[in-house]
């Protein structure tokens, strides 16, 4: 059987990157990926542009439409999901929600700093919970991964969830950087893999491109100041129509 490999936590310029959705696909194609999950913040508008193009232009990478939720106890991916759940409502309520949706959780940037992440406290309450967490970033090579990857590798040794790498990509040139490999080659072998912890995380054996500060500092500027009156806008634009 074929190895696919999967890029599972992706960010457009319709979210808080700075990556067009088809800038996303040809790199997806170009770095190889069979499968690319887009995962903008608490929308999946990034996503459904991605199907969008993949209809009119069918390229050799399956989409999954995907969701990184903001909880109130740090976020969550939802992928395989239909539409985003609501925001900042309780971690529990959010794994309810995307699992309502045959959605599948991954846990991204576990006991992250730099960014809003769930503790290994938490995720530890939630195993105990019977909570239905799927799958762990085990390698993201953002800042956001890096200094807790090791005690999260050794914790998933207990929790034994399916071991997710991802790039976390905010531009281009990091799309790939990190990959969830698997046996077969589409969307729904990908899903089989998780359920059945058949997957393995990559990416460690080659350093992601570096970009200047400059990069960087634009990047968050347009995280805090562009991102989130879009995301109260189209909130405001879905209560209205419900």
């Amino acid at each position: 059987m074929p190895e696919g490999r999967a890029d599972l936590h992706t960010h457009t310029n319709l979210g808080d990157g700075w990556i067009s959705p088809r800038r996303l696909v040809d790199e997806a194609v170009r770095r190889g990926l069979s499968v690319l999950a887009v995962t903008d913040h608490d929308h999946v508008e990034g996503a459904r542009r991605v199907e969008e193009l993949l209809a009119a232009q069918p390229r050799p990478v399956h989409l999954v439409t995907g969701v990184e939720v903001s909880t109130r106890q740090g976020h969550l991916i939802g992928l395989f999901v239909r539409h985003a759940p609501r925001p900042m409502r309780p971690v529990e309520e959010s794994i309810d929600a995307i699992k309502e949706q045959g959605g599948l959780v991954v846990v991204p940037h576990p006991m992250g700093r730099l960014v809003p992440s769930l503790s290994r406290r938490r995720i530890e309450s939630l195993l105990a919970a019977g909570y239905g967490i799927d799958g762990i970033e085990i390698y993201n090579p953002s800042p956001a991964n890096a200094a807790r990857r090791d005690e999260v590798r050794a914790a998933n040794q207990d929790w034994g969830l399916a071991e997710i790498g991802s790039s976390d990509a905010h531009f281009w040139q990091h799309v790939g950087a990190g990959y969830t490999r698997f046996p077969g080659a589409g969307a729904d072998d990908l899903r089989a893999a998780i359920l059945g912890r058949d997957v393995r995380a990559g990416g460690q054996e080659r350093r992601p491109a570096r970009l200047s500060p400059a990069s960087y500092v634009a990047q968050c500027a347009w995280a805090w100041f562009v991102d989130p009156p879009r995301r109260t806008v189209r909130r405001l634009r879905r209560q209205a129509k419900t």
